[in-house]
């Protein structure tokens, strides 16, 4: 597989996951201001999916996609805090920690990318910055 496709396919499988657990958060989601930056959170995380996807399809690849395993761990444990505390202050607790925990993953990748297509790497960078607005935003529901 190529460097460009693994990348994509990262970013692809990083956007995946927060889109993913923020959906299953949503749930338990009461307040309709939490509501509403969380959905449009999980259009951004969507809008990701769906470029990394065209890129990959140019290549002639199709996004892999995590793990079931994995998503099937991280799901659980999602679901168990927000049932746990679904409080607008938890709810962004704990979508901060895992917006922390992809810029550290996409950057860490990113700095292993020994590609040179601008694109890819502007959508990575894209991502990154997408998840500092998420961090951003999240403050104010603490």
């Amino acid at each position: 597989m190529s460097r460009d496709v693994e990348m994509l396919d990262f970013i692809s499988k990083n956007a995946e996951m927060g889109r993913d657990n923020l959906r299953l958060v949503l749930k338990h989601v009461d307040d309709p201001v939490l509501h509403r930056a969380l959905k449009e959170q999980v259009q951004e995380y969507q809008k990701t999916c769906a470029a990394a996807g065209r890129m990959l399809n140019r290549r002639g690849h199709k996004p892999a996609g995590s793990s079931p395993v994995v998503k099937i761990m991280s799901h659980m444990m999602a679901d168990r805090k927000a049932k746990r505390d679904h409080s607008p202050s938890a709810i962004a607790e704990m979508v901060i920690q895992g917006s922390a925990m992809g810029i550290t993953k996409m950057t860490r990748r990113l700095h292993r990318y020994d590609g040179n297509n601008r694109d890819i790497v502007h959508l990575a960078k894209q991502q990154i910055a997408t998840e500092q607005n998420n961090i951003e935003e999240m403050k104010s529901f603490l």
